[in-house]
C-alpha cells in the first residue's frame, strides 16, 4: 500500500478505535477521497485493510460502515487476558524489577493521577497511559509479541474506550493501578490474580445496563452467551475474594 494509503488506513483505524467514528456509522468512500485528495482505488485498498482487521464492513452497492462491537468477544478477551497477564505480572515480580523499572511505573501512575484531577479528562491520552502501563511488564518479560497480539482484538480496544467515555470511571481504574503497583513493589505475587481479575472485569460492571440502553446500537449481543459470561465473571470474582 502507498504511503497515502497507509495514512488513510491508520487515520480511520485510530478514529474507529477512539470512537470518533461510532460503531455502525457509515464511512463515505467519496468523502474519504475528497478528504485525502486521492482516487477511489487508494481508498478502497485502505477500506479492505480495515475490513481485514475487523473494523469495517464493506457491502457492494451499499457502502462501508464501522463494525459493531461483538460483546461475546469482549468477554472472551477479558477471560484470556486475565489468565495471560496475571502470569506475566507474577513472572515480572519474580524477576525482581529494579528500582528504575519501578520508578518508570510510578511515573506513569503519577501522570494518570494528574489527568483525572483535570476538569475534563483527555480520554485518548488516558487510554495511552493505561495501555503503556500494562505493556511495560509484557515488554520487560520479553512478551511484547503477546501484548501486540492481545491489542489486535478491535472489539476489546473499542470497548475499553467506550468504558472511558461512557462511565468516566477513571478514578476506579487508577485505584486498581495503584493496588497493582503496590502488589508488584511488595512482591506479593499471590495477590495479582484477584486484583487483575477485578480490574479487567470492572469495565463490564461499570457499563452494566448502558450496553443494552444508551449504547445498544453499538453492540452485537448474544444473550445466552452474554449471560454465561456475566455469571462466570460474577462467580470468578466471588471465588477470588475481589
Amino acid at each position: 500500500m502507498s504511503d497515502i494509503g497507509t495514512t488513510i488506513f491508520e487515520t480511520l483505524k485510530r478514529k474507529i478505535i477512539t470512537l470518533d467514528i461510532k460503531p455502525g456509522e457509515k464511512i463515505s468512500e467519496a468523502g474519504t477521497c475528497d478528504a485525502f485528495s486521492v482516487t477511489r482505488p487508494t481508498v478502497r485498498n485502505a477500506f479492505q485493510r480495515l475490513q481485514d482487521i475487523g473494523l469495517m464492513e464493506v457491502v457492494p452497492y451499499k457502502g462501508a460502515t464501522a463494525t459493531l462491537i461483538r460483546l461475546s468477544a469482549v468477554h472472551q478477551m477479558i477471560h484470556l487476558r486475565t489468565a495471560v497477564e496475571s502470569w506475566v505480572i507474577r513472572d515480572f515480580i519474580a524477576s525482581r524489577p529494579s528500582p528504575l523499572m519501578l520508578e518508570e511505573l510510578e511515573h506513569n501512575l503519577r501522570l494518570q493521577q494528574l489527568h483525572i484531577q483535570a476538569d475534563r479528562v483527555d480520554e485518548k491520552e488516558f487510554f495511552r497511559l493505561d495501555s503503556a502501563m500494562h505493556q511495560f511488564w509484557f515488554e520487560h518479560m520479553h512478551c511484547g509479541g503477546i501484548w501486540e497480539w492481545l491489542q489486535s482484538d478491535m472489539n476489546y480496544e473499542r470497548f475499553r474506550m467506550l468504558d472511558f467515555v461512557g462511565t468516566l470511571g477513571y478514578k476506579d481504574i487508577v485505584s486498581d493501578h495503584e493496588q497493582l503497583l503496590k502488589t508488584i513493589r511488595e512482591g506479593k505475587a499471590t495477590d495479582v490474580v484477584p486484583i487483575l481479575s477485578r480490574h479487567l472485569n470492572a469495565g463490564l460492571a461499570r457499563m452494566g445496563n448502558l450496553i443494552r440502553e444508551d449504547y445498544r446500537s453499538y453492540f452485537i449481543l448474544d444473550e445466552a452467551d452474554n449471560d454465561f459470561w456475566v455469571d462466570y465473571n460474577r462467580r470468578l470474582l466471588e471465588y477470588k475474594g475481589c
